[in-house]
């Protein structure tokens, strides 16, 4: 039997092309007539409909390359090379896979032969294009949505908390702006009050929370929430004090005759989108515009709160060494549990405590504080066990018990693919005959066990490549456990936490119960 992977994928970006039920139709046609000699079984990888084809995240595609490397494949066949790939690095890659397995690739739309050096080569080119294409189209947006930026519109997005937009017409098109919303800035307001009378930002967090403050969804405000709102340009009057501030900064600034002091201004740049998450970027690379908005703070004290920022950060920070679980300890509570120290007569202690129960009182945790030593003294004491009894120190597996080696399962395939060969053979020298019928059905049933393997096939390869992975990682935590136990008055209090924070997800204190997780 000869077997055709196709891979269809619709465009991420584009409605209006080829669908996938298409683009398989369109494949299965063009292999009808070039390969018209052979008995042809498909096999469709058609799951990835709205991944972008700018990298190699997507499911089908995964699958597909598994049974490329488990020789389930003759060929890979697609509507259109930017289907499977506009990356030239990453295509390059795939091909060489293609070819170590003696797969052919054939797209329907360049028509390329990649049996002969031509056919690569153009290959290798309309790769290129895709990938340039792709980056040309992300930077035109880019550019676009910076001209936006730069002439104070708004190019969409959360609105920022006391803020809403409006349309308006400007020369022949309409346009969004933000204006402040009268009936929800003086959330903002008391925010600003706050951190300019002093409170660090995890007291406004609490302030909030006892005097009922929520926002406009209804729930409690985070730090992290805070900290973005103090920190938005687009509450800060746009005045000189302002520029000369964002000037120092780095930042990209309009002309200096627009700070008038009449209106606010509008941060963009501050978040960059990456392959998995969107990644804060430092301020040097904001873009700061005027808004036609009123500002809801004057410039003075809006840089005043940033200088509180960094003066609460400052008080935050650890005046002490200690406490070598920070960073992974948590209490049973799901809340991150920090370091606190006291002085008295002269003498240190100090305790490991529940962020939550610090926020929002006992009533919402009552751990309290415990001391340091004794969270320690449990932690080494587990690990101590797990170097002696290394076997007991196990990572968890997604195995659902043992299964055929892979080995065994290409033999059987092999075995039934020969069997649907001579199976084959009979019917063709006994078409006529009355066993034909019975050779058929005898195909049919080879061929779903066949189907069946090859699926078997795939589980079994993802198994035995997680459970490598799981018995590296096994050997790199318990020979990392060994090192911190034998040098462990001689590593300084930084080395022992970044070592332990390699090795350890979180310890979850569970009242005096400490339990590790690897």
């Amino acid at each position: 039997m000869f077997t055709i992977g196709i891979y269809p994928r619709k465009s991420v970006y584009r409605d209006n092309s080829d669908s996938v039920s298409v683009q398989v139709q369109m494949c299965k046609d063009y292999a009808s007539i070039i390969f018209k000699d052979k008995e042809i079984d498909f096999k469709i990888y058609d799951k990835d409909e709205g991944f972008s084809g700018k990298n190699m995240n997507r499911p089908s595609f995964q699958e597909l390359m598994t049974d490329v490397c488990n020789d389930v494949l003759n060929v890979v066949m697609v509507y259109k090379l930017d289907r499977i790939s506009r990356n030239v690095q990453e295509f390059s890659s795939m091909y060489n896979i293609f070819q170590e397995h003696n797969v052919s690739f054939v797209s329907v739309k360049e028509s390329f032969d990649t049996t002969t050096p031509m056919g690569r080569t153009v290959m290798y080119i309309l790769a290129a294009f895709a990938q340039l294409e792709r980056e040309n189209t992300s930077e035109r947006v880019s550019d676009n949505m910076l001209a936006l930026g730069a002439s104070g519109k708004w190019t969409g997005g959360k609105l920022p908390t006391g803020m809403t937009s409006v349309r308006r017409q400007m020369g022949e098109k309409e346009h969004s702006y933000l204006m402040v919303d009268k009936n929800t800035i003086w959330l903002v307001k008391s925010l600003y009050a706050l951190i300019l009378q002093g409170y660090p930002i995890t007291k406004i967090e609490r302030y909030c929370r006892d005097n009922g403050i929520k926002s406009a969804s209804g729930k409690f405000l985070n730090t992290s929430q805070i900290y973005n709102i103090i920190t938005n340009p687009v509450y800060c009057q746009n005045s000189m004090e302002a520029y000369y501030y964002f000037q120092d900064l780095g930042c990209t600034l309009p002309d200096a005759t627009l700070f008038d002091g009449n209106k606010g201004l509008i941060g963009y740049g501050k978040t960059k989108t990456g392959k998995q998450s969107q990644k804060k970027q430092d301020k040097a690379n904001w873009t700061i515009a005027i808004g036609i908005h009123d500002y809801v703070i004057p410039a003075a004290d809006w840089i005043a709160a940033q200088s509180r920022l960094g003066i609460n950060k400052m008080y935050k920070s650890a005046k002490y060494n200690c406490g070598i679980l920070k960073g992974v300890i948590c209490c049973k509570c799901g809340a991150r549990m920090d370091v606190r120290t006291y002085s008295q007569n002269g003498k240190l202690f100090s305790y490991y405590y529940c962020t939550n129960m610090s926020r929002q009182g006992k009533g919402k945790c009552n751990t309290g504080y415990i001391r340091i030593e004794q969270i320690e003294e449990a932690f080494i004491k587990q690990l101590r066990k797990i170097r002696f009894n290394p076997d007991g120190f196990k990572l968890r597996s997604d195995s659902s018990g043992a299964l055929q080696s892979t080995s065994s399962i290409k033999e059987e395939l092999k075995q039934v693919q020969t069997s649907i060969d001579n199976l084959t053979a009979a019917l063709m020298s006994a078409t006529d005959s009355p066993a034909s019928s019975y050779i058929i059905s005898k195909i049919e049933e080879m061929d779903k066990h066949k189907k069946t393997l090859e699926t078997n096939l795939r589980k079994v390869t993802l198994q035995e490549n997680a459970n490598k992975s799981i018995a590296e990682t096994e050997s790199y935590i318990y020979n990392n456990i060994c090192y911190l136990l034998d040098n462990f008055d001689s590593i300084e209090y930084t080395g022992k936490n970044e070592l332990i924070r390699k090795i350890i997800k979180k310890c979850v204190l569970d009242e005096n119960n400490l339990h590790i997780i690897f």
